[in-house]
């Protein structure tokens, strides 16, 4: 998840693009559908609000190669989405996700596995206690996705 991104990137020289996201998403990457139509390209939206996951995963499947997929949503909804392209096999190379407004971060202790949510905006290399056992976490870029948590290390104080 270390790939997640803020704001969007265009990709130049792709054969065709999917512009997926929620209302909020879809409005983060205008940047790209604006290049996109002045330039010509092939592309298409799929719009979450509209379709349930299932369609997502059928229309994401019948993509051709060569497809570059951008993803923008909240956290929960944009998990859901990396975790379908991945089963069909985009590969992180071959999409961008952004995520959209804040997200809480849940982070693993490495000491009692118990996983923490941070209230506040939380960046890498800051420290947050662990609720169980109080060990002084640092947040580190290793993310599991089936624990949907970021590693927290022991923090060098």
């Amino acid at each position: 998840m270390n790939d997640i991104k803020n704001e969007p990137i265009f990709q130049p020289g792709k054969r065709h693009y999917v512009l997926c996201g929620d209302e909020e998403g879809l409005n983060s990457l205008n940047p790209i559908k604006q290049i996109l139509k002045s330039d010509q390209m092939s592309f298409e939206e799929i719009q979450l609000k509209l379709e349930c996951f299932s369609e997502v995963d059928k229309k994401l499947d019948m993509q051709k190669i060569g497809t570059f997929l951008y993803v923008a949503s909240v956290g929960k909804k944009l998990r859901k989405v990396i975790c379908i392209a991945e089963k069909l096999g985009y590969s992180f190379e071959e999409a961008q996700y952004i995520i959209v407004g804040e997200e809480r971060k849940r982070i693993f202790c490495c000491r009692c596995h118990f996983i923490s949510t941070a209230t506040h905006t939380l960046n890498l290399d800051e420290h947050v206690n662990c609720t169980a056992c109080n060990l002084q976490l640092e947040l580190s870029d290793h993310y599991s996705p089936v624990k949907e948590a970021y590693l927290g290390y022991v923090a060098q104080n």
